[in-house]
Parts: C-alpha cells; structure tokens; sequence
C-alpha cells in the first residue's frame, strides 16, 4: 500500500521493498511491547490472596495503578503532540513551496533529452548545424508555439545532483584585487527561443538573435543575481568578460530574470548564457505546445527520427512534471508524518476514553452517591472531563518541549517556517485538546444514564 502510495508522487517508488533486518526489529519491538505490557497488571497484582478476598471488587484503583495509567495517557498525548507538530510543519513548508515562483512557466513545455551519435556529427560543426537542423524541423510541427536547446532545463534532476557548472571569469578593465575570491558564474548554452519557451523573462537589453553565430562577435546574456553581484547599481549591458584570460571576450547583451534551478527552496546562481551557435554544447531539447504536451510526445520523437534515425531520445516529460517531482521529497515526508500523526492521534483518543471508561465504572459508587446528595449531571459530566483534560493539558506541556526539540532537529528540512512556529503549535494543540475533549465526553456521557439507586449498590 505505501509503494502504491509513494508511486503517486516519485518514478522511484519501485526502489522500495520490505528490509529483512527492519522487519525483524519491527517483530521483536511489537512482540516485546505486548509481552510487557501485559504482564505489568499481573505484576502489579496484589499478591495477598486473602487480603484480595476480603476488598472489594469494584473499590477505586490503587494510588500507584492510578498514576500509571494516567501516565501513560500524558505519555501518549505528548508523542502524539510531537508528532502533529513535526507533521504541521512540514505541511505548512510544502504550503509554502508551492507558492514559491520557479522565474519560470513550466505549463505545456514538453522536454526530452536528444543524444546525437558522435560517429556521424564528429567536429563540433557538424554537431551545431545538425542540431539546428533538428530544431527547425520541429519549430515546422503543428501545435508547436515555440521551441529551443539548451544544455540543461530548470529544476534537472541530474543538474540538482551534481550542482552547478561554475566557471571563473573576469571583468575587462576591472584587475582581480589580490587575495580576493574569484568571479564565478553558472554557465548554460541555449538557443535564442530558449527564453521564450520557458518563458523567462528580458529585464533589459536583448535575447539572442539568429545572426548570433559563429561568425559574429561573442555575446552572453546573465541573470538579475550575476548582475547584482558583480555589477551591484551599474549597468552590465555592453560590459565584457572572459573566460580564458582574455584570450576571447563575450559582450553582455541582455538581462534576464532569476531562476529557481536547483530547487524551489534554493536561491538562485550567478548565471550567464551564451548561444549555442558560438557555443555548441546542448542536449536538451524545449517544447511549448498548444495542446497537451506529452500527446505529442511521440510525434516529435519520431520528428527527431526522420532527422536522423541514429539519435536517441529519452527522459520524455513535462517540465510541470518535473517541478512536482522537485517536491516529491518533501510531500511524501509531509503526508507520510501526517498520516503517522493521525494514527498517533486516533491512539491517543481511544487510551483517553478507554482510561476514562475504566474511572466511571470504578467510581460508579462514588458517583452515585455524589448524585443521591443532588449532584446535577451536569456536574459529573464536568468533573470527568476535567480529571481527563488535567492529563491532557500534562501531556501538551510535556509535549510542547518534546515537539521544540524535534522540530529543531528538522529545520534542515523546513522552507520558509521557524521551528518554533506559533501558528503551528497553536493549531495542533487546538486539534488535540478538541479530539480529547471528545474522547473524554463519551465515557463522561455515561454518567447521566446511571441510576442512584443501582450506583449505591454497585459495592
């Protein structure tokens, strides 16, 4: 069931399986666990026969039974509490991620990795040209509004694993100061729609064009980050750099926005593109289509066969996909510690009412004679519930240090919300005060139904 359940949001799902040592270990601690648990009541026990004999049956539980049990309630209500906790902030960083804008629209950009073979395109010529030949014949498709190259696409899971492709370069006229760290930039090679079709954003200056190639100066295009890092308030546009000592220089032509490329919860890189007909280097192959992307999945699949039958295509998807799969990670953690805390919770309830339960039958006498003398069923109903709620309000202030420790050890894995959240902790201990509200009125219900005169003689 969970591998059903993971395959709804990783390709990965497949990598699970049932670990033998974890297996055993989860044998032995529930096994363990019942065999415990229940041979306490017996070791409790009173072992003087013929002192059981003459107390009688249903006379209110010893002081240290009564404690034990309430502390197990106040035990479950804080595992519980650290558990929604550690649930809730999770669920409210998800939140959070969703919203973060990626610089980027990822709607109908299909993408797919095109692998050319090396024998038939061997100088880097015959590599440039044969990939712009590719590009024009499924620019030519119907149902395609815009298409590009480029070296990789935001949020690529293998870029993602391995990091960025820095680079250092240098400023013209600007002497690197001495002991001073150097200029690194994010490089990426695209063609001139690569901008349209993901739909990043010009903020100043120009996109490549197609006279953009070989035989014209060298040109780069940055991001808003590089910019602001290197340039701070000046302007870039028609500023050079290089990056083989000066031997070639790349003029700035344009400005282009920030992109969330290696995760959604990572700021972006100093970035800096150049075109790949000065700079042939892309396997990636953009898509933005007209109607659902993957539909045409296979058409521009055998487009790129008619181009060269040779070519291998894979890693078909969206980029939509590829931006939910960037949460995968912390979804799955998210719903995984929210269904564990439900169940934590239901545990909880069920030890709250089962432990109330076992008071009112236990103190049936008592209560029966606090009602003969004219107590209201109302005022039992209320001391029930407040010997229930007491433990409670133990088990949250237990839980609360529990709950501030746990989500310190999870902050690495929180986005954008404090460990500390008081929006959170304010929530979960609403949710669980409510459900052990509920768990302590059932068994409190009870009460109004007993009648004094069969209470009085329940000894």
């Amino acid at each position: 069931m969970l591998v059903n359940f993971a395959e709804r949001f990783t390709p990965r799902a497949h990598e699970i399986s049932i670990d033998g040592f974890v297996l055993l270990f989860t044998l032995v601690v529930s096994l363990g666990t019942g065999i415990v648990f229940g041979l306490l009541p017996a070791l409790g026990s009173d072992r003087n026969l013929a002192g059981a004999l003459k107390e009688n049956s249903r006379t209110t539980a010893g002081a240290m039974r009564h404690r034990a049990r309430s502390l197990l309630v106040v035990a479950q209500v804080a595992l519980s509490f650290m558990l929604l906790i550690g649930a809730g902030l999770m669920l409210r960083s998800l939140v959070k991620l969703q919203a973060v804008n990626p610089g980027f629209n990822p709607e109908s950009v299909l993408t797919m990795r095109v692998s050319s073979n090396w024998s038939r395109h061997a100088t880097t010529e015959q590599y440039r040209d044969f990939m712009l030949r590719l590009l024009e014949r499924v620019k030519a498709q119907p149902g395609v509004l815009s298409a590009a190259l480029g070296s990789t696409y935001p949020l690529n899971a293998n870029s993602i694993r391995f990091g960025p492709f820095s680079q250092t370069f240098e400023i013209e006229s600007r002497p690197q100061e001495s002991g001073a760290p150097p200029l690194t930039a994010d490089t990426r090679t695209v063609t001139p729609d690569y901008f349209e079709t993901i739909r990043l954003p010009l903020v100043k200056g120009r996109a490549f064009v197609e006279n953009d190639n070989d035989k014209a100066p060298l040109v780069a295009i940055i991001n808003q980050t590089l910019a602001r890092q290197y340039w701070g308030d000046e302007d870039p546009i028609d500023r050079r750099v290089s990056f083989d000592r000066g031997e070639h220089w790349l003029k700035i032509v344009g400005i282009v926005g920030d992109v969330k490329q290696y995760g959604l919860d990572h700021e972006p890189t100093a970035e800096l593109y150049t075109p790949h007909a000065q700079n042939p280097g892309v396997g990636q192959l953009l898509v933005r289509t007209a109607t659902a992307p993957m539909a045409m999945a296979q058409m521009l699949r055998q487009t790129v066969y008619d181009v060269d039958p040779e070519t291998a295509v894979d890693n078909v998807q969206t980029l939509e996909r590829v931006r939910d799969e960037s949460l995968a990670s912390p979804r799955v953690t998210a719903l995984l510690l929210g269904l564990f805390a439900a169940l934590a919770m239901v545990i909880t309830a069920a030890g709250i009412a089962g432990v109330m339960a076992l008071t009112v039958t236990q103190r049936t006498h008592e209560i029966g004679v606090r009602m003969a003398l004219g107590a209201t069923s109302r005022n039992v109903i209320l001391m029930v519930v407040r010997q229930g709620m007491t433990l409670v309000g133990v088990g949250l202030a237990a839980g609360a240090v529990g709950a501030f420790l746990l989500a310190r050890m999870m902050s690495s894995l929180l986005f954008a919300v404090k460990p500390g959240d008081p929006l959170t902790f304010i929530a979960v201990a609403a949710v669980l005060v409510a459900v052990a509200m509920m768990a302590c009125l059932l068994p409190a219900r009870r009460v109004t139904t007993i009648d004094p005169m069969l209470a009085l003689r329940a000894e």
